[in-house]
């Protein structure tokens, strides 16, 4: 049986988002599309360290923080103290009804056990009118987990895309993290309504193949590493050096699907 995604994320918090800024570049990228007002009150499900909390913040937004993950949590708090922070389950909030004008999650909704019920419990606690906005693994555009829609097959990103590809035959069919979503019919079916998709784009330079495989183990993609047989994981390993030796630049697009609870 796979591991539950939080806990996965609670023995990598340490390192999460430290070998190289890939989520807090993406935060600031996704609250850049956002574009909230100072004094909006922002919740952010599944917050990990801080990645949309910290750019909600210098907005001057209020923010509330949920994660799953206690380290997560601890590392957050002791990041950005004028945050609320809490240890919760974002499928099933501890949070008022109406509370939040806006409501945000980074790579977060398609590794859920239940992703509709996430989507459904960010309605909840939004005030009428607010906004709620996610990122990561819509089936709808193909865009899995953040992979980007990169044309040139010989980018680092593509060519990262495709050792994944290839090394997924040797997986159990359950094994890894997240599952692609249809972000529209999950806005739909909540009851969101004035549906958008909008894009956010990164690029992160890698010093060298090792660099590139330390941050591989340092988030989500460390479920399906883990999850390879032990000769095929040593093969993985020796194709991630690989692949930095010609393009160190990581260059991710994805896309940002948001809705408004009507009123």
């Amino acid at each position: 049986m796979a591991e539950p995604a939080w806990k996965l994320f609670d023995r990598v918090a340490d390192e999460y988002d430290q070998v190289a800024p890939f989520f807090a570049e993406f935060g600031t990228a996704i609250m850049e599309v956002l574009d909230p007002p100072a004094g909006c009150r922002f919740l952010d499900l599944g917050s990990g360290r801080g990645a949309l909390t910290a750019p909600a913040l210098a907005r001057g937004c209020v923010v509330t923080a949920v994660d799953a993950s206690p380290a997560m949590v601890k590392r957050l708090t002791a990041a950005y103290p004028a945050v609320t922070a809490h240890v919760m389950d974002v499928q099933a909030l501890a949070l008022p009804e109406g509370g939040f004008d806006l409501v945000g999650s980074s790579f977060v909704i398609h590794v859920l056990d239940d992703p509709a019920a996430g989507v459904a419990e960010a309605y909840r606690v939004l005030a009428p009118g607010g906004r709620f906005a996610f990122t990561g693994g819509s089936a709808r555009t193909g865009g899995g987990g953040g992979a980007p829609s990169v044309a040139d097959e010989t980018s680092l990103g593509s060519r990262l895309n495709g050792l994944f590809g290839r090394f997924a035959a040797y997986l159990d069919p359950d094994a890894g993290m997240g599952r692609p979503v249809d972000a529209a019919d999950l806005l739909e079916e909540a009851g969101f309504v004035d549906l958008r998709e909008d894009s956010a784009q990164v690029a992160i330079t890698f010093r060298d193949g090792e660099m590139l495989w330390q941050w591989a183990m340092s988030h989500g993609y460390r479920a399906f590493i883990e999850a390879l047989p032990d000769d095929r994981r040593q093969e993985f390993y020796r194709g991630v050096l690989e692949l930095a030796e010609d393009d160190r630049v990581l260059r991710r697009t994805t896309g940002v699907w948001s809705g408004r609870k009507p009123g």
